[in-house]
C-alpha cells in the first residue's frame, strides 16, 4: 500500500502501467506548461418542464494524451491532487469557463447557467478563493451563468468556511448547487445552514429508480425539501426514458445523464437549439415532446424559473 513501504509491480502487469501512466501525468500537471493539453467538453442538462425551450450545460474537464488519446477527468483529478496542482487546473477551468462564454454570448441566447465543479482541496486553500473573486471581476457577464457545484462531503466538511465561500461567489452573480446531494447522513440537517440555489441529487438514487421504490421515495423527498426552500433540482446519472419520465413525475427540475447526451466538444453546444437536441433515444424523444406539448397546454412552459431569473428575483 502506498506510503506504508515498497510496492512491487510485474512488469506486464496492467497495475504496474497504470502506475507508470499516473506517474507521467503528475510530472506533466507539475511541469510549467501543466494546462497545456487540457480542454473542456460540456454535457447538456435538459430541463423536464421545457426541454425544447433551454440549451444548460456542465463543463467537464479533458485532456488530451499520447497518440490522440483522451483522457477523463477522474485521472486527471487524482494525478492533480497527488502532485499538488488542483488549484492550477480549477483555475484554468474557471477562466476557460468564463471567457467561453462570453466569448459565445450571441450562440447562448437559449442558456441560462453552466455547471462547473470546484475541487475540494481549492476551496480550502485561501489564495484560491481569492483568485477565484478576481476571476469572476474580470468576466462579470459570463459570472451571472455559472453555476458552481461543491460536492456536499466537501461542504459538510467545513460549515464555516463553505457559507463563507457560497456568499462570496453569489456577490458576484454566481450561482451554487450542492452536487451528489443525499449521499451523506447529516445532509438534511446542516441543508438550512447553505445558501445554495439547486441541489444535484446523488446518481446513485437516480439508477435503476424504478427497480426500487425506496430510491424514487428519496428522490421525492428531495425535491419536495428543495421546493419549500427555493431550490431547484437536477437529477444526474439518468440512462433511460422511462427513468427521466419518473423523475418528471416527481417533479425534478433537470435531467443529466446519457440518456439525454454524453458530453459534447464545445463546437456542437453553439450549433444546437436546446438541450433536446442531442437526444438519439426514440423513447426519450418521445417524452420530451411529450412533455413539451403538455407544458403548452397548460400554459406553464416558464413555470420552472432559470437561474438567472432567481438571481433577478432575489
Amino acid at each position: 500500500k502506498q506510503g506504508e513501504g515498497l510496492v512491487v509491480y510485474e512488469c506486464n502487469a496492467s497495475a504496474f502501467h497504470e502506475r507508470q501512466a499516473e506517474l507521467g501525468l503528475m510530472e506533466q500537471l507539475s511541469g510549467s506548461d501543466a494546462t497545456r493539453d487540457l480542454f473542456l467538453e460540456m454535457q447538456p442538462i435538459m430541463a423536464l418542464h421545457n426541454p425544447h425551450n433551454s440549451l444548460n450545460f456542465e463543463v467537464l474537464l479533458r485532456m488530451r494524451g499520447s497518440g490522440g488519446s483522451i483522457i477523463p477527468a477522474g485521472r486527471i483529478i487524482s494525478a492533480a491532487e497527488k502532485s499538488g496542482m488542483t488549484g492550477t487546473i480549477d483555475r484554468w477551468v474557471l477562466a476557460t469557463t468564463l471567457q467561453w462564454i462570453e466569448e459565445n454570448l450571441p450562440a447562448l441566447s437559449a442558456t441560462q447557467f453552466v455547471c462547473m465543479n470546484l475541487s475540494g482541496a481549492s476551496l480550502n486553500d485561501e489564495h484560491f478563493i481569492q483568485d477565484i473573486l478576481v476571476t469572476l471581476d474580470e468576466y462579470p457577464v459570463g459570472a451571472r451563468y455559472l453555476c458552481i457545484e461543491i460536492t456536499e462531503s466537501v461542504a459538510l466538511h467545513d460549515m464555516h468556511n463553505t457559507r463563507r465561500f457560497i456568499d462570496q461567489i453569489r456577490s458576484c452573480g454566481v450561482r451554487v448547487a450542492l452536487d451528489d446531494f443525499g449521499a451523506g447522513y447529516t445532509s438534511f440537517s446542516y441543508l438550512k445552514e447553505l445558501p445554495a440555489d439547486v441541489l444535484k441529487i446523488d446518481g446513485r438514487f437516480v439508477q435503476n429508480i424504478n427497480a426500487h421504490p425506496a430510491n424514487a421515495a428519496i428522490v421525492e423527498a428531495i425535491v419536495k425539501l428543495a421546493m419549500n426552500l427555493g431550490m431547484r433540482t437536477i437529477a444526474e446519472w439518468a440512462e433511460d426514458a422511462a427513468t427521466a419520465r419518473t423523475l418528471a413525475e416527481i417533479g425534478v427540475d433537470y435531467v443529466q445523464g446519457f440518456v439525454v447526451a454524453r458530453s459534447q466538444p464545445a463546437h456542437r453546444i453553439l450549433e444546437a437549439a436546446s438541450a433536446a437536441s442531442f437526444i438519439s433515444d426514440p423513447a426519450m424523444l418521445a417524452l420530451a415532446d411529450e412533455l413539451a406539448r403538455s407544458a403548452d397546454r397548460h400554459g406553464d412552459r416558464n413555470n420552472v424559473l432559470s437561474f438567472k431569473d432567481m438571481h433577478e428575483a432575489g
